[in-house]
Parts: structure tokens; sequence; C-alpha cells
């Protein structure tokens, strides 16, 4: 992008080849090759209404605290638990999609271990007190955390971090799982789109 490009921009990478195989002569370790273009496209500005309905106000109340066993169970990558200020979530609780209900959130430890042995990496665990009540749900986050360009001596004019975020209930483990979600943090006030497209399986 050119020096003096304003406004927003979607920013696509579109694969056309991606393989996964192993070294040959080396049966244990593997690679990832990737052929993509990058595509550009200006984009509208993101505003709190620019989506299918303005969001509720969030409930003062954050819910229940989880039991043991879990209803359900978060992990945001790239953070230690002590980055995580605080993680409240939230869920639809009517069919017009008006009303929101604190799920109940505690921060547990363990559940960061168990994704960082599935994928490897820091990351943050919280337990989630209640469970979605249909197939499909819509949840609302609200998260404060540190990222780690606040403690360094940075260079970068706009640094940034990048957050995967995945969400398992029941007795699903992550080992099995999939990611949900990213978080751009960046050094900025003004609003961020992400989007995750995958397969779903």
């Amino acid at each position: 992008m050119g020096a003096g490009a304003g406004g927003y921009v979607t920013i696509q990478l579109l694969t056309y080849s991606n393989t996964f195989a192993s070294v040959p002569y080396h049966p244990n370790v593997f690679k990832l090759s990737r052929i993509s273009q990058l595509l550009f496209a200006p984009a509208e500005t993101p505003t709190r209404d620019s989506h299918s309905r303005p969001l509720p106000a969030i409930p003062g109340n954050p819910g229940p605290t989880p039991g043991s066993p879990p209803a359900g169970k978060v992990a945001l990558g790239g953070l230690t638990q002590a980055e995580v200020k605080k993680f409240n979530l939230y869920a639809y609780t009517d069919k017009q999609l008006k009303a929101l209900t604190g799920m109940g959130t505690k921060a547990d430890p363990t559940i960061g271990s168990e994704a960082s042995l599935a994928f490897g990496g820091d990351w943050a665990g919280f337990a989630v007190a209640l469970g979605p009540a249909g197939g499909r749900f819509d949840l609302v986050a609200d998260i404060e955390l540190q990222p780690r360009w606040t403690d360094q001596n940075q260079k970068a004019v706009k640094p940034f971090q990048i957050i995967p975020v995945v969400v398992a209930f029941g007795t699903d483990s992550f080992a099995n799982h999939y990611l949900l979600s990213l978080i751009v943090a960046q050094k900025t006030s003004d609003l961020v789109d992400t989007a995750v497209t995958q397969p779903y399986r």
C-alpha cells in the first residue's frame, strides 16, 4: 500500500495451493507450502450499527460462577493469564436478539495449559458457567487486555498483536477443535473488524 492511502481496506489472502506434508527422509518433520494472492479492496468504515443489529446494553451482572467441570471454556492465544485484565462473555436470551445475559466466566490457568498443549505457545484460559441453548448462537465478549507491545521498546509506529480465540462447550477438547476468531490488538481507538473463513467439520 502506497503512502497517502486513507480510509479502510479489506485485505484478502486468497489461497491457490496449500500442501502439508512430511519432509523426505524425516517422517517426524513437517512443512507447510502455500501459494497465495494478496488482494486489496476499498472497504466501508466499520460502525457499531453497520451489522445486522445494534448491540444491546452490556448487563451489569457477568453471570454465575462456573462449576467443575465448567459448561464451556475459552482460550486466548499469545497472552499469559496476567495479560488479560477482564474477560466476560454474554449471550442473547430472546428471539428478538435484544437482550444479553452473562454466561459467567472465571480465569482458569488449567484451560490455558490445555490450549498450549493443543496449539503451542502462550494461552490464557477461562471457564464458562453456561452453555449455548441452541445449535447456532451469537456471543458478545467484553475484554480488557495488556498487549505485549505496551511493555516493550517498540519500533513500529502502529504496533499490533494477533490473538487467536478458541471456544469449546461440554466435553469437547481443544485438541479436537478449531480457530473460532481473531482479535487484532492495535494501538488505535478506531473500530476494527476481523473475520476467519475456514472449513467446518
